[in-house]
């Protein structure tokens, strides 16, 4: 990707020509993408770098630069599973530098995780949030309904400890009667490990069907093709491989597929 393209350039009116495109009947299917999309390709991935890089300030975005240029290289080299993994770590990484973004905390919990390395050790204590509806209940308990989560109130969708339990993960956690001053609410919980009276919420972190439902949450906007594509990518990786799928025709498909996704969720993101 070695030449610099402007936006003027890029049309995406082929696409239509491909209609609802499926990734996965052209890989169960064995079927080839006739055209070339190399030119075109290069015109969308530095577009979208140079967005991405305009866009957001967090170096929490460079990871996702980086799976679009590993995606490129490995389907150039025939390398399936490779490339449509870097597109899978793109869609969630951009989706949470957008969610990010929409928060309003000038600490934000999840963008120290992915800095600091640690997103993998709460995950690994169980602060998880597996769907929107998870996230959203939280909110609704304390807040009512309709209620955008922002600020010190996205702390209420973690787990609430006590101050022994949560003591290894004070950069992670917020004070519960600094929530009720925040928000004039009154919260009684007991800590989820011991029963004592809890002192803090520990921030959960989402998975990636509630990193999408977030994204949709946070603009307003319909989120579901985009969980489709996810879960192509998904069964892609596991449980088929698609190892025999011709390494010559790999970088055409990936190609397409990621046009697509470019198009779909910079109508959301940007």
């Amino acid at each position: 990707m070695a030449r610099n393209f402007s936006k003027k350039e890029i049309n995406f009116s082929f696409l239509k020509k491909y209609g609802n495109f499926s990734l996965l009947s052209y890989l169960i299917e064995n079927k080839r993408v006739q055209e070339n999309f190399e030119n075109i390709t290069e015109v969308i991935l530095n577009s979208e770098i140079s967005a991405i890089n305009t866009k957001f300030g967090t170096p929490a975005k460079y990871d996702a630069i980086i799976a679009l240029k590993q995606g490129y290289i490995s389907a150039k080299n025939g390398l399936l599973s490779a490339a449509f993994e870097n597109s899978r770590f793109f869609l969630e990484r951009l989706s949470l530098l957008k969610i990010i973004s929409c928060m309003d905390m000038e600490y934000n919990p999840y963008e120290q995780a992915i800095i600091n390395r640690d997103w993998h050790v709460l995950i690994d204590n169980k602060f998880t949030i597996y769907s929107i509806t998870q996230f959203t209940g939280r909110l609704n308990h304390y807040f009512g309904k309709n209620f955008m989560a922002r600020s010190s109130s996205i702390y209420s969708t973690g787990i609430p400890l006590c101050g022994i339990h949560s003591k290894h993960f004070k950069n992670y956690s917020y004070p519960i009667n600094e929530i009720e001053k925040d928000y004039a609410i009154t919260i009684n919980e007991k800590c989820a490990k011991c029963e004592k009276k809890a002192t803090r919420f520990v921030i959960s972190l989402p998975k990636a069907g509630a990193i999408i439902g977030l994204l949709g949450y946070y603009t307003g906007a319909d989120t579901r093709d985009l969980g489709k594509i996810y879960a192509d990518y998904s069964r892609v990786l596991h449980p088929y491989g698609f190892y025999s799928y011709s390494e010559e025709n790999v970088f055409n498909l990936w190609s397409l597929d990621i046009i697509r996704l470019v198009h779909l969720i910079n109508k959301i993101v940007f």
